[in-house]
């Protein structure tokens, strides 16, 4: 439907790179990029941009002669978007963050390289007015090979997710049964005038700081930890291989089901990642199973940091369903 148009403006050739005219040497450049973007995979690229919060309802198609980004769109908002970012100069750095990377360098013999990223008003006007005459219609995903693949990535994502979860829950059943002893461990390493754990990076730096001082002993702290850790890591591992490919899958194959339970994958998978960062505010944290487990004067202090282990495998749980039930419901999945 549209075409983002990249050139390289500027390049400095590393120190292997034998240099020419400049011009031959930076048509060269632009043949060798062509090269590596076409292999690039573009749900990460797409990931990049999910991260960004832009491009919502952009579909990557692939890059094209002249290194030309082909995308396509869900909605006439996500047309909009994507101009907006253009007309307010923020597509050219976004290009430059994104794919000029040290693969790119190494692809292109260079230490230094200045993209420029621009779109046609004309394919912008003409995009619009495609999207207003397009049929609702649903398409089958069969239709379009890159979506297609992209399910399949997702489900065969779904073959490590069991284990991941066995592994969750085991560690939400071992914080549990040492929970007695890590709270005590907390009240006896915190300031005492301290009522309030408000963020990890606060209760992470209490931590340290007491251990320095050899004041408690801090195995179900760490056990905690390496469990916050665990969940991030599982979460990242969720976005990169089930949500961004997921992204990737043009509206107009989906059922109107579909459609909610990728967003409801999305806003899990981002509610956590955002809720283990180390300035996210633990107050704003709670697992109603969770909160008779600590005394009422105590909340402030402990339910915050102890919810979010349940809360994690929850969120989890809760994505493995929501992404069977999503992959299972296009009928070409159903024998695959």
């Amino acid at each position: 439907c549209m075409g983002i148009y990249l050139d390289a403006i500027d390049a400095v050739p590393d120190k292997d790179t034998i240099v020419g005219s400049r011009h031959a040497f930076m048509m060269t450049v632009l043949d060798k990029m062509l090269d590596h973007l076409q292999t690039v995979d573009l749900a990460k690229v797409k990931g990049a941009l999910e991260r960004r919060h832009i491009c919502d309802g952009v579909i990557l198609e692939g890059f094209r002669n002249g290194c030309i980004l082909a995308v396509t769109f869900d909605t006439a908002v996500a047309v909009e978007g994507l101009w907006n970012l253009h007309d307010q100069s923020h597509l050219t750095p976004t290009c430059q963050e994104i794919l000029v990377d040290k693969a790119l360098l190494r692809a292109t013999g260079t230490i230094k390289l200045t993209l420029r990223a621009k779109l046609w008003k004309d394919e912008y006007q003409n995009c619009l007015q495609e999207m207003a005459l397009r049929s609702p219609a649903r398409k089958q995903l069969g239709c379009f090979e890159r979506d297609l693949d992209m399910v399949k990535r997702v489900k065969e994502h779904q073959k490590v997710m069991p284990e991941i979860i066995v592994q969750a829950r085991d560690l939400e059943s071992n914080f549990e049964h040492s929970l007695g002893e890590f709270m005590l461990v907390v009240k006896r390493t915190l300031p005492g005038s301290a009522t309030v754990v408000r963020n990890l990076r606060e209760f992470c730096a209490d931590m340290k700081q007491a251990r320095d001082s050899k004041k408690a002993e801090f195995e179900s702290v760490d056990q905690y930890l390496e469990t916050l850790d665990f969940f991030r890591h599982a979460f990242t591992v969720v976005e990169e291989n089930i949500i961004h490919p997921l992204c990737q899958v043009r509206a107009l194959c989906e059922k109107d089901t579909q459609q909610k339970l990728k967003k409801s994958i999305k806003e899990a998978c981002s509610e956590m990642l955002t809720k283990l960062k180390p300035d996210s505010d633990l107050q704003k944290v709670r697992h109603k199973e969770w909160e008779m487990k600590v005394l009422p004067r105590e909340q402030s202090l402990f339910l915050g940091l102890i919810s979010l282990v349940p809360m994690c495998l929850d969120r989890l749980t809760t994505i493995d369903f929501n992404t069977d039930e999503y992959v299972m419901d296009f009928p070409e999945m159903s024998s695959w």
